[in-house]
Parts: C-alpha cells; structure tokens; sequence
C-alpha cells in the first residue's frame, strides 16, 4: 500500500472500521429485516463490498431521514453516507459518480385531476414533502404556484396526506406504491418528476477519503456490479447506473 492510498483509508475511516449511513426511509435501496435486524438491499451490499476493498469491517449507522444524516454530518458519526446528490448539499459533501437512479414522483387521491407535476402546479394545492429530501429540494427550485408542507420522516408525509390536509406527498416511487397497495384511494403518478441519482458521500473536510469512494465507484461501474448488488437491484426495482 503506498503512502497517499495509505493516508486515504485513514482519512476515510480513522476508527478502523468503516463506519456507512443508511437512510431508513428509502426502502428502495435499504432494508431492515425485522427477523435478523440486518439491513439488505443495494445500498448495504455496496457497503459491504467497499469495506472487503478496505481490508475492514463495516457498521451501519440507520437514520431515520436523508436530512437526519445531513445533520450529523460534522459530529463524527460516519464515514460515508448513502444520498442523493443535489447542489444544495455540494457545500458539506464530496459525491461519488450515481451508482443507482431512483424516480421521485407524487401520491394523490384516487379521482383527484392530477397526472403530472404540471397539474399538481396550481394555486391552492399543498404537498407533503420531508425536509431537505432530494425532491424537497428540486421542488422548492421547481415548483411556482404550489405550496410546500414539510413533515420530519417520509411516512409522516404519507400521514399528512392520508389525514385529508393536503393534496399530495412526494416521495420515492417504491415507498409510495406500497403505501397506496395498503391503503385504498390513493395512487402514484405514473410519470416521475425527478430522476433521483444515488451516490455514496464523504464529508467535504475529507477529500482525499473521497478519491477512494470515487474509485470504487467508477470501477463497478466500468466492470459491472457483483451478483448480490444486481440481485437486490432488481428485487426493489432499482436501476443501476452501466
């Protein structure tokens, strides 16, 4: 191992272990087996394979929000983060290459006119979105006429809308539809209005930790993901970047 590598993984993860957050929430990429309490999906495979790369174990650390990782950013509780990459976090995180896309789209009331996110674009119509989400994001630059309602967590969003106080909840396609299979009149829009890229993020104070996740990165996706990534990519609909 030279040098530069050598002060690269320590830069990356000074406790040894690789230290990897995961975003509860987005059941798209991570899932926690209630039998087990191991987290699944593509996001901790990935994880796991970075941290065989690294010669160390891995340790999950679960919130329950994209903005709960946010906030701990500079409190020394992870070495990288699974989040979408946005400008407006370009100022506190260093992003690998999109390893996945996931579509970003919107929950409305069966019989309700609303089939894009032009339609739900009007005056008077309120949507539940979770703060500083990807989409929370794009929709606070996008939208014009609509008001936003911010909810802490994804589900309460989802809640906000089942109550009857607003029109809409934004939201990952995945997590969405499997509210609307469980709960009659509600339905998904079929056309996403943002195409969410997924990376793995470091800590803008550790940028040569971040040369090390980018690499990892841009070999999978020149040589391709391991069977298990493709496996739970297609168990959860996810589109892996090639």
């Amino acid at each position: 191992m030279t040098n530069d590598i050598a002060a690269s993984r320590a830069a990356l993860i000074p406790k040894g272990y690789l230290r990897a957050a995961v975003n509860l929430a987005n059941i798209a990429l991570v899932q926690l087996d209630p039998n087990t309490g191991a987290f699944e999906g593509v996001s901790p495979q990935l994880a796991r394979e970075f941290s065989e790369r690294l010669s160390c174990r891995v340790e999950f650390v679960a919130y329950p929000s994209a903005a709960s990782i946010l906030d701990r950013v500079d409190q020394d509780e992870w070495d990288i983060a699974f989040l979408a990459a946005d400008p407006a976090r370009e100022d506190r995180l260093l992003f690998s290459p999109a390893y996945a896309l996931i579509e970003g789209t919107l929950l409305v009331q069966e019989g309700t006119p609303y089939h894009t996110l032009q339609d739900v674009d009007a005056e008077g119509v309120e949507i539940c979105v979770t703060r500083n989400a990807a989409y929370d994001l794009y929709l606070s630059r996008r939208l014009v006429h609509a008001k936003i309602f911010h909810s802490s967590t994804p589900g309460e969003a989802l809640e906000m809308l089942a109550e009857g106080k607003h029109h809409a909840a934004a939201g990952v396609r995945q997590a969405l539809e499997r509210f609307a299979s469980a709960r009659k009149g509600f339905r998904v829009l079929v056309e996403p209005f943002l195409i969410i890229k997924q990376t793995i993020a470091v800590s803008c104070s550790h940028p040569t930790a971040g040369l090390l996740v980018r690499e990892f990165v841009e070999e999978a996706l020149q040589h391709g993901f391991s069977e298990n990534v493709v496996r739970d990519a297609q168990r959860n609909g996810v589109a892996l970047r090639n």
